[in-house]
């Protein structure tokens, strides 16, 4: 697939409903008291360090997956000195999500229309959010952490059983890992491994098909913004590697053969997972490569790559999420931009521009330092100055 394919795929031709129409925050991050119409188009957050431009699309994409973009508790984004925040959007032409946190009770509640959710994951993805950041390079750079939970969300988002699996494998994890750290014999243990082999079985399954299916349109993006330069994504399965298999070679494989590898696996792994009294192998442990082509041969963005063939690997990334998004949910999603151009080279910036303007006309919502930083539908966004959790005229 060529980079202007890998543009083009799948791209609606007009700007998609819905979009982001009205948002009402109250006492989130250093915001107070909030209430503000968005243009269908969007608009560009212009403000400095400090002034609330990431707390407001931080609070944005809160109500897709109800968790912050940073990673940090519901308890610290409680506005100092207050008990409760509370987040609500309205997408115009669908329904309103909100939001709502009391720290001195640990309490979350999620509403849809004017239903409270019985479970806060039931209300996830309803928004349809594509998030770039530039902190985004630490997915490249960081730990396996990092990139399981890249995956984690865009698979929770795309993949309707995707979640369930994943929350029934975490508990079954804990409880197994606790039986092992007690000691238990092999027949009591059995009592966990079944449904956690299930269950990982699936998760598995559904992340080497997704980046499968991802990986020319990742390749796609990675020369588009580099100029020229190849790359690739592989997904780094625990399973395959105790199997002796290469999971990013030929098609995606069935949960069932999954679920051989990962009995397998255990069965190995038994006497190692008694010493360190832990589950030593599974989706848990799984991780993502993010190689690119140079003169000696492959090597992989964490360890080898400048921060510029980082910062376009993340931004591949990305660009591959939304398009999965994009096309789970048959229309745009909301493009937040949290300052993304700030540490990229003139060129970079420049092919980023463009594959963001070409075949991409959902709403965009972006922050930036200064008026100057901002050429993206062509200049012409509605501008807002923001200091202080207030916006401000002028």
């Amino acid at each position: 697939m060529t980079a202007s394919e890998a543009r083009s795929e799948r791209a609606p031709t007009a700007r998609a409903e819905p979009h982001l129409g009205h948002l009402s925050l109250r006492n989130f991050r250093n915001f107070e008291d909030l209430d503000r119409e968005f243009p269908e188009a969007g608009v560009a957050i212009i403000g400095p360090n400090g002034s609330g431009k990431t707390n407001l699309l931080e609070a944005i994409y809160y109500l897709e997956v109800f968790r912050s973009f940073r990673g940090v508790p519901d308890g610290q984004l409680v506005r100092f000195g207050e008990d409760v925040f509370r987040i609500e959007g309205e997408l115009a032409g669908e329904e309103t999500v909100a939001a709502a946190y009391d720290r001195s009770r640990k309490i979350k509640k999620v509403e849809v229309g004017t239903q409270e959710v019985e479970r806060v994951s039931d209300g996830i993805g309803r928004f349809g959010v594509a998030v770039f950041r530039l902190e985004d390079v630490e997915i490249i750079r960081g730990g396996p952490k990092a990139r399981r939970r890249f995956l984690d969300v865009a698979l929770s988002l795309g993949t309707p059983t995707y979640l369930a699996a994943l929350q029934r494998y975490r508990v079954l994890l804990g409880q197994r890992n606790e039986a092992l750290r007690r000691g238990v014999s092999s027949a009591e243990l059995a009592a966990w491994s079944e449904g956690l082999i299930e269950a990982g079985a699936s998760i598995t399954a559904s992340r080497q098909r997704w980046v499968l299916e991802g990986r020319d349109r990742y390749a796609g993006h990675y020369e588009a913004i580099s100029g020229g330069d190849r790359a690739d994504i592989v997904y780094a399965s625990s399973l395959a590697r105790s199997a002796g298999v290469d999971p990013a070679a030929g098609e995606p494989e069935d949960v069932e053969v999954w679920q051989e590898r990962f009995r397998r696996a255990l069965e190995d792994s038994a006497d190692r997972e008694r010493r360190r009294a832990m589950t030593v192998v599974g989706p848990h442990r799984d991780d993502l490569r993010f190689p690119i082509e140079a003169p000696e041969g492959p090597r992989d963005l964490r360890g080898y790559g400048s921060s510029g063939q980082q910062r376009t690997a993340a931004l591949a990334l990305r660009l591959l999420e939304a398009d999965r998004l994009r096309e789970g949910l048959d229309r745009e999603p909301v493009y937040l931009l949290d300052d993304v151009f700030a540490e990229l080279d003139e060129g970079r910036s420049r092919r980023l521009l463009e594959l963001l303007e070409t075949g991409r006309s959902g709403q965009v919502i972006l922050t930036a330092p200064k008026p100057g930083d901002i050429e993206l539908r062509g200049g012409d966004l509605e501008r807002w100055r923001i200091q202080n959790g207030r916006f401000i005229a002028g």
